[in-house]
């Protein structure tokens, strides 16, 4: 009997939330307001199931009028700098590389539900795009878990919300911290779902790239993974905290030994079973034609690295996305597969 109130307190909630985003300028109500609708009725529902309403809008109010008064500000100091003649060189240097992109994901042919997530971000605001450049993420929700797909989503929902909230411009410090808030966010569900032998626990892989000023940047936990294609090689970027790896990294066994272990399946870190986590960063300068590959381990974990190469070199990313996915199922596909594909042209 309870159904027909709680829909109207979404609903009164939603047109509340509405009118709290004309706060925002126009521009970038346009860009995230449909986003930003969605992450509210996923926070607000799980808000009122705790009976935490009272905390969330105060939060909210918070955040909101903060964070539009900094977009505002934003918008101001473009303006002055288009009525200042200054505003040529900064659209310059969002123009700095062409990109193509594909994403694709496919539950495999074993699993009953597909606990992968993925999102690419090109923002249309010529200065957030210059400021934080583009966004992709990969996440892999751990399959062993329960929720592992609702963990998985809140992963890059959360970094895509922090990373363009965060103001710093060091960009490795700026994926890590994202990264670590949208890790507190699962393992803070998870300290309120329940413990870990109810089963209740969520966690996931995750593998983020941010395309800035010619150069890459990734973070990464778990065992999804980065790489880049540059003529005949392929270069892994992202960190394999897979246990068989961890043993390789550390020089205790070699890889056939450690792979003969039985612990193939085994990761060493991933996020929301702890408060604190230890990201890996890294960038590299990017080239004319280089290709970045993100991928879950459903597709690594099949698909060999010269295998990765040379279809995504052969083909746009469009088509490669779909022939990865194809050869991993063809190998089995024992598990979720996902790629994105993004072909790098620079600006002559």
């Amino acid at each position: 009997m309870s159904t027909l109130p709680d829909q109207r307190g979404m609903i009164h909630a939603e047109r509340l939330y509405s009118l709290l985003l004309y706060l925002y300028p126009q521009g970038f109500r346009r860009a995230y307001g449909h986003q930003m609708r969605q992450i509210f009725r996923d926070c607000y529902r799980d808000e009122r199931r705790q009976g935490n309403l009272s905390r969330f809008w105060a939060s909210l109010f918070y955040d909101v009028a903060t964070s539009a008064s900094s977009e505002h500000m934003q918008l101001l100091i473009t303006r002055i700098k288009r009525l200042l003649g200054m505003e040529r060189k900064s659209l310059m240097a969002t123009t700095q590389f062409r990109l193509q992109t594909a994403s694709l994901t496919d539950i495999g042919l074993k699993r009953a539900v597909n606990e992968d997530n993925m999102l690419s971000v090109l923002p249309d605001n010529p200065k957030l795009l210059e400021r934080k450049g583009a966004l992709f993420v990969v996440a892999d929700g751990m399959g062993g878990h329960k929720f592992g797909d609702i963990a998985s989503d809140i992963a890059v929902r959360g970094i895509r919300e922090a990373y363009y909230k965060d103001p710093g411009e060091d960009i490795e410090a700026s994926l890590r911290r994202s990264v670590q808030a949208a890790d507190q966010e699962i393992y803070r569900r998870n300290q309120e779902s329940g413990t870990r032998e109810e089963g209740k626990w969520m966690a996931t892989t995750c593998v983020v790239a941010v395309l800035k000023d010619e150069r890459l940047y990734i973070a990464n936990i778990g065992d999804s993974l980065a790489y880049v294609i540059r003529g005949n090689q392929i270069l892994q970027l992202a960190e394999n905290h897979s246990w068989v790896e961890e043993q390789v990294r550390l020089g205790t066994m070699t890889r056939e030994v450690a792979q003969a272990q039985g612990k193939n399946n085994v990761i060493t870190r991933c996020m929301g079973l702890n408060s604190e986590i230890e990201v890996f960063t890294t960038s590299e300068p990017i080239q004319n034609s280089d290709i970045l590959v993100l991928c879950t381990d459903g597709l690594h974990g099949k698909v060999g690295e010269d295998e990765i190469r040379d279809i995504t070199q052969q083909f746009g990313p469009e088509e490669s996305t779909k022939r990865l996915i194809a050869r991993a199922n063809e190998e089995g596909g024992p598990d979720n597969i996902t790629a994105v594909v993004v072909r790098i042209s620079l600006a002559a």
